[in-house]
């Protein structure tokens, strides 16, 4: 689901063209979870979704450390 949005939102925003995949994947992700998916989801869906773009986020954020 998160690659569907990622293309999506590329799509829609000529701005995400140009950038590495990588850069909209983190202003997508956070520790609070990862974007509303469109079309809708429903909420156990939507939570669950959360919870692995948590876990992405926290994967990330650590193999990006020095």
């Amino acid at each position: 689901m998160l690659g569907g949005e990622i293309i999506r939102r590329r799509h829609e925003d000529s701005d995400l063209v140009s950038l590495v995949t990588e850069t909209p994947l983190l202003q997508m992700i956070d520790d609070e979870g990862g974007p509303l998916i469109w079309p809708r989801i429903t909420e156990t869906e939507q939570k669950a979704f959360d919870t692995t773009s948590r876990k992405l986020y926290r994967y990330l954020m650590r193999i990006q450390e020095p």
